[in-house]
């Protein structure tokens, strides 16, 4: 990750962007010492929908109504 101060931003900052963007790591700019930002690069990648995500990954293993077991082996119910 690179370190910047506040008063190098004006001068150098289209040439950090494309930096940042073609390399891809983050860049720290400090004033007085101190972390102010951390700039990341944009990805470019499709946001994935939230609805749907799991669809297609579950198997259907058996009846999900009828118990696995008969009536008469569960104690709770005798």
């Amino acid at each position: 990750m690179g370190q910047l101060s506040t008063a190098e931003l004006p001068q150098a900052l289209q040439e950090l962007f494309t930096e940042i963007q073609n390399t891809k790591t983050p860049l720290t700019v400090f004033h007085n010492g101190v972390p102010l930002v951390v700039i990341y690069p944009a990805s470019n990648g499709k946001q994935r929908p939230a609805f749907g995500v799991m669809k297609g990954s579950g198997n259907i293993l058996g009846d999900i109504v009828i118990p696995a077991l008969p009536e008469t082996v569960w104690e709770v119910l005798q």
